[in-house]
This record gives structure tokens, C-alpha cells and sequence, in this order.
């Protein structure tokens, strides 16, 4: 289980930015759980904070009762673009995390290929960045994030730089994955059907100091297919959280 515990964090400026005070969440093992709520509110930072990369001010983030220090976490950032590493082929991109831990370079070019045909990817992995589509792009920066097989996956806005296209169809395969593997997954997003798509639950944050408003739970089978985003039950939870998403930004 991730627990977050009593989370305070605050960006000193001119005034001081109070983000969390006393934030508390649990995400059970092998949950899909998205983080949805007004612009500003701290959901990069939350990612950031479990990540260990931004510090935190006061409280304590566990997996499984142990500390994040030596968690395996695989990062999906928000732009594929400068979140690969332009000097290496896709290939090499994929299997980095597998030559930070001392797999060969036989093993890791095995594991790569494997799991490329596995998710059916299309292009040659001997391509760089510059040569692939956005698609292609975010699809080496995924692979890149599961093949350690992590203990938990953070994956922040990760569509926000493709087109619709793409994105319906990056909806299907990642629920897929994700229901293949059963990761630990933390998803935040601005699109609140992305969310729905793809989430157990969703989590309603305020704005700052943030808190949460309410938790919804998504009740669909997975592998999900895109005809779940025309159905009654899906436009009628958009609705709920919409109508209380609304007052919230009203507030400002």
C-alpha cells in the first residue's frame, strides 16, 4: 500500500504558497487510481513529492511500511520530448533503468524486444527521438517506465502533449498494460475523461491548501474499449464530478 501521511509542503515566494497541510492518502497494492482537480492545486507536486523528487516540509510517504528511498518507481512525465534522451536510439531508451541495474547487454536487448512486440510497437527501435511521432515518443517513454518491472507507477498528464487521435488510442493500450500487470499506478490528469477511462478511482482535490473533496469509484471491467466513454455510466459519473469540480473553481 502507498500511504501518504500528514503531508505539509510550501513554496516560499513573496508569500508563502501553503500546497498540502495534513494531506492524507492510501492507493492499495495493484490500484489505478487518478488525480483530478483545479489548475494549481498540487497534483505534479504530489507525484514530485512520492518521487522524491521535491522535498517535503512536514509528514511521510510509505510503501508497504518501508520509506520511498529504495522504492522502483517508473516516472511517465508530462512532455515525452525532453523526458527521453536524445542522444540514444529508442532501444537504448527503453532499457536504461535495465543498464542502471547491471542487466547485460544481451538481457537487456532481449527483455526490450520482448515486451515491444509484446505491446505491439511499429517502428524500428533503432530510431532517436527526433525520427519518431509523438505516439512513438510516449510509447518508448512508457516501456521505459515499466520495464523494471516498478513497484509503482507515476504518470503525470502523460497525453498532454499528443493529439486526440493518439490519445483515444494511448487510452486502450495503457489500460491494457495496466491490467496485464497490475502496477501500482498514480495517474494525474487536467482531462477528466482520461481519467475516468482509465481510473478504479478518482481522486477530487480542492484548491490549495489542497485537500480531498471527495473519492469516486469507477465500476468497469478491464481492458477497457473506448465505447465505455459513450455509455450512461460514464457520462453520468462526468457529471458528478464536473458538478462538484465547478463549485470548487468558483471558489477563486
Amino acid at each position: 500500500m502507498l500511504k501518504i501521511q500528514s503531508l505539509s509542503k510550501s513554496y516560499q515566494n513573496k508569500i508563502k504558497n501553503r500546497v498540502f497541510e495534513n494531506f492524507n492518502l492510501e492507493i492499495e497494492n495493484g490500484e489505478f487510481v487518478a488525480v483530478f482537480g483545479p489548475n494549481g492545486c498540487g497534483k505534479s507536486t504530489l507525484l514530485n513529492s512520492i518521487a522524491g523528487l521535491t522535498d517535503i516540509d512536514k509528514g511521510e510517504i510509505l510503501f508497504n511500511n518501508s520509506t520511498i528511498e529504495n522504492l522502483k518507481i517508473g516516472f511517465v512525465f508530462q512532455d515525452y520530448k525532453t523526458s527521453l534522451f536524445p542522444w540514444l536510439s529508442a532501444d537504448e531508451n527503453i532499457s536504461f533503468p535495465l543498464k542502471v541495474g547491471g542487466f547485460n547487454k544481451r538481457k537487456r536487448n532481449l527483455i526490450v524486444r520482448r515486451m515491444f512486440k509484446k505491446y505491439k510497437g511499429n517502428f524500428d527501435l533503432k530510431s532517436y527521438p527526433y525520427e519518431l511521432s509523438g505516439g512513438q515518443q510516449q510509447f518508448v517513454a512508457v516501456l521505459r517506465s515499466i520495464v523494471i518491472e516498478p513497484d509503482l507507477i507515476l504518470l503525470d498528464e502523460p497525453f498532454s502533449s499528443l493529439d486526440y487521435q493518439t490519445t483515444l488510442l494511448w487510452l486502450e493500450r495503457l489500460s491494457k498494460i495496466w491490467h496485464e500487470l497490475k502496477i501500482t499506478t498514480l495517474f494525474v490528469s487536467h482531462e477528466i475523461d482520461d481519467a475516468i477511462f482509465l481510473a478504479q478511482r478518482i481522486i477530487l482535490l480542492s484548491n490549495k491548501p489542497t485537500k480531498i473533496i471527495k473519492i469516486f469509484e469507477v465500476n468497469e471491467k478491464y481492458p477497457r474499449k473506448l465505447s465505455f466513454m459513450g455509455s450512461s455510466k460514464f457520462n453520468s459519473l462526468k457529471r458528478n464530478i464536473l458538478s462538484l469540480y465547478e463549485k470548487e473553481i468558483r471558489k477563486n
